[in-house]
């Protein structure tokens, strides 16, 4: 996996009346071979739980359809594994552990030393690009970032949803229905951003509340989240200091 990661910083390369007032955000960009072992065991990872999903009703009522379900599977799994594989790198793999879960109640992607601490991974598309979604508004007169860190929801699903002690984010560049196209091609890219704790998730002045459905796959029903802008979250360096001084 080392030969795979290349630490960015992407510069704001938007005004201050489109942009958000943050200069620059350090992340990692992973190209990961889609024929390599990594990939093909991750796919038939992936290919294991998307026979025990349940498409269930999505926010339009309507059962999802099958490459909808693939590919909010897929995505979900490849990026909790690439941030397992980045973790492990970065604070030694005797520190984390991934846990298996037959479920999505109160599901833990991630836990380091011995389950004392928990990381959730959620994952999105952007088809305009990694730039954007770091820095760009969606409109002017709103003020409010379009991409996040998303944090902890509560509805009649999943009441009370148990809090991680961190939030970690995936981006991939391309539209959501063309996901499964980026294995068509030599590699497949991801940038991993860095993500927020469970005390940012809390606080008043940096979370914001927004009504949506992330990608992973077993969840399909509109929540309110917490959620942290991205402009506001802990890139990936500040993320995994955040995490070791917490060790």
């Amino acid at each position: 996996m080392e030969k795979q990661i290349k630490q960015q910083i992407r510069k704001n390369a938007f005004n201050a009346k489109y942009g958000i007032d943050r200069k620059e955000f350090r992340c990692l960009e992973l190209n990961i071979p889609t024929k390599g072992e990594w990939m093909l065991g991750i796919i038939e990872k992936a290919e294991k739980i998307e026979g025990k999903l349940n498409a269930g009703q999505a926010n339009t009522s309507e059962d999802r359809d099958a490459e909808t379900v693939k590919i909010d599977n897929l995505s979900g799994v490849i990026a909790e594994y690439a941030c397992d594989a980045i973790l492990r790198l970065y604070l030694g793999k005797e520190n984390v552990v991934k846990p298996a879960s037959e479920s999505s109640n109160n599901q833990i992607d991630i836990a380091l030393k011995n389950g004392k601490k928990t990381i959730e991974v959620r994952s999105s598309c952007v088809k305009n690009g990694i730039d954007f979604a770091l820095f760009a508004s969606p409109a002017p007169e709103t003020g409010k970032q379009y991409f996040d860190v998303i944090g902890p929801y509560s509805n009649g699903y999943k009441p009370g949803e148990c809090e991680k002690d961190y939030y970690m984010r995936v981006i991939y560049c391309c539209e959501k229905k063309t996901f499964l196209t980026l294995l068509d091609q030599p590699t497949l890219k991801l940038y991993i951003t860095g993500g927020a704790t469970k005390e940012m998730m809390n606080d008043a002045s940096i979370y914001q509340i927004k009504h949506l459905i992330p990608a992973g796959g077993e969840v399909d029903i509109e929540s309110d989240y917490r959620v942290v802008p991205l402009g506001k979250s802990l890139d990936i360096a500040d993320f995994t200091e955040a995490i070791k001084s917490d060790m």
